[in-house]
């Protein structure tokens, strides 16, 4: 047998954790740790590789039975691992319903895995509140569902004790077949009508094997398979028995010719929208405030929840209008800053300032030229790129400052890029050569007194902020933003990472939208069910069937519709656009819309 001391010290899960920390280590290794020592014939790392092999994914529910069996672990070892999983459960149990959100059967099912490979039949309910929380989870029976066993005071009890708006039920089969049994139709229908009478929505009925689940809710609801929240989705009974009334939003075309002025910064000077950014809605602008104009009166509290540039937030800055903006891109939230969140700033100086970088000589390599010279940029560029960053840390006396200059920096290298606008890759010919220069921002500072700008990600800013209008302009379709801008995100926060490819990308990992993936829906819909506001208008554009995947809406309108309407009536505006397009396309039909809701609920 090799022993632990045997192997090299580096390898050896106590100091692997001490030297990496607990991510660099299997689970094996860390229950290694928890055990300490092996026992005779194995060392501690064989011995752990053994139990987590025998009980795989059912090592959570494992019992000092079940360790006994393993030859030489004795009741002291048992007890150990036993005891710490059940002091983990403990905390999980205790602080979980505050953050566990139910909007699908997979979330139901998550929360109680535990049923799925029970020998007995399990009957468990879910309560939830009107943001579909988990308030509690309650056994119901245990053995055969039988109706004549089943009382419904034993669910509903609970639930008007607890104030729920809704449960969920889960009920696990052993046989593995997850279609409902005709015993379980019938405890379903007494469910159902209980629940019908005592005005209590029963959102879903799930039957669970241990590899698979059935949705009652789901299989009734063909393509949508998520659950609304705040006590508008209708009761199982409802989807089974009657056909839903089709809720038809009022579409208003638009065909108001609209303007756009030329920039009229001042000389030396450039404005928050001299940008190039996917998405930007600039030219949108004058059909996004005459929405506004029309249904939201009196407003005195505009967020903006994916600002991206913040031409939308800027439009609504005014003296008597606080203005929330917000991305958790740090290459928007320093411009946003600058912008709109800097109350307190000398311009004099920041010129003098800019005055000096201008005159920044560069002739050395440093990390940006290394990495993005004469490809992205010329190499005089980046070099000074590279040399004005590292000198704006030094002169900016506060963080006001740092950010005014940072965003100057971010609109000067925009405008020397060697790229079709954003950074996913760069032109083959090296045509983009004019020098780097950098300009003051033009900005009335007094109208920031009172705004707060974040960098946050949005579903969880939500939660912490109240406003009159909620303006929201996430992603459309698969491609992500740090992907696209990945090196303007590098200069702002200037870590200086290792960056990989032809594109030099840095790890964006931790800065990827949900609203990019297959979870768009399910994000989406728990932003709506925890605004606190008064009117809700979303852009969410009309893309059409792409050739391209990556590039089709993630959220559907009819879902859209239907998350939007369980907090109040839906409008839509809608105004034709002329879609911007490689050449290679003549889709026809874009449309550019908002969708408004008064928000009543």
């Amino acid at each position: 047998m090799t022993k632990l001391k045997d192997i090299p010290q580096i390898d050896r899960p106590r100091e692997r954790f001490l030297e990496k920390g607990p991510d660099a280590l299997s689970k094996s290794e860390l229950l290694a740790i928890l055990l300490g020592s092996g026992i005779k014939g194995k060392n501690v790392k064989q011995l752990s590789e053994q139990i987590i092999r025998k009980f795989s994914n059912k090592f959570l529910d494992i019992t000092v039975d079940d360790l006994l069996e393993i030859p030489g672990i004795g009741k002291a070892k048992s007890l150990q691992i036993v005891s710490a999983l059940v002091l983990v459960k403990r905390f999980y149990e205790e602080l979980g319903p505050k953050d566990n959100i139910v909007l699908s059967a997979q979330d139901a099912v998550s929360l109680t895995s535990e049923i799925r490979d029970k020998k007995k039949e399990y009957l468990v309910c879910l309560y939830l509140n009107a943001r579909n929380a988990l308030l509690k989870k309650e056994i119901i029976s245990i053995g055969t569902l039988d109706k004549s066993l089943i009382h419904p005071r034993e669910i509903f009890g609970p639930a008007v004790e607890l104030r729920a708006a809704g449960v969920v039920l889960l009920h696990n089969h052993p046989s593995g077949d997850v279609e409902p049994s005709k015993q379980d139709i019938e405890v379903i229908n007494k469910i159902l009508e209980a629940g019908k009478i005592m005005g209590m929505n029963v959102i879903d009925f799930i039957i669970v094997s241990e590899k698979d689940l059935h949705s009652v809710f789901q299989s009734s609801q063909k393509e949508i398979t998520y659950y609304v929240s705040d006590g508008v989705q209708h009761s199982l009974f409802d989807l089974l028995e009657t056909e839903q009334q089709t809720y038809t939003p009022t579409i208003k075309k638009i065909h108001k010719v609209y303007f756009y002025p030329e920039s009229r910064a001042r000389a030396g000077r450039f404005q928050l929208q001299n940008r190039r950014y996917l998405g930007n809605k600039y030219k949108l602008l004058g059909f996004i405030e005459d929405i506004v104009n029309e249904k939201c009166n009196g407003f005195s509290v505009f967020c903006d929840i994916f600002a991206g540039t913040g031409v939308v937030a800027e439009r609504f800055n005014e003296k008597n209008i606080k203005v929330i903006a917000n991305d958790f891109l740090s290459s928007n939230f320093i411009p946003l800053k600058a912008f709109l969140g800097t109350s307190e700033i000398d311009l004099e100086e920041i010129e003098h300032k800019i005055n000096l970088l201008n005159g920044l000589k560069a002739t050395d390599n440093n990390y940006f030229s290394e990495n993005f010279g004469d490809t992205y940029f010329t190499i005089e560029n980046a070099r000074k790129i590279g040399a004005i960053r590292e000198k704006i840390n030094e002169l900016s006396n506060n963080e006001n400052e740092k950010a005014v200059l940072i965003a100057s920096l971010l609109y000067a290298v925009d405008k020397v890029a060697n790229t079709v606008g954003h950074y996913d890759a760069f032109r083959k010919k090296l045509d983009t050569v004019q020098p780097l220069r950098l300009l003051v921002p033009d900005f009335e500072a007094e109208n920031n007194i009172n705004n707060e700008i974040y960098k946050e990600d949005a579903n969880q800013l939500i939660r912490k902020i109240n406003c009159d209008v909620l303006y929201i302009d996430p992603p459309y379709n698969s491609r992500q933003y740090s992907d696209a801008y990945h090196l303007l995100e590098n200069l702002a926060t200037w870590k200086k990472p290792i960056v990989h490819g032809v594109a030099k990308k840095m790890d964006r990992s931790h800065i990827k939208s949900d609203y990019c993936l297959q979870s768009a829906v399910k994000a989406f819909a728990d932003l709506i069910a925890n605004a606190n506001c008064k009117h809700i208008l979303l852009s969410y554009n009309n893309t059409g069937e792409s050739k391209d995947g990556r590039s089709n809406a993630r959220i559907s309108d009819e879902q859209i519709v239907n998350i939007l309407k369980s907090r109040g009536d839906v409008d839509i505006f809608e105004r034709d656009y002329k879609a911007f397009t490689t050449g290679k396309s003549d889709t026809d039909g874009h449309t550019e819309r908002v969708f408004y809701c008064k928000v009543t609920k």
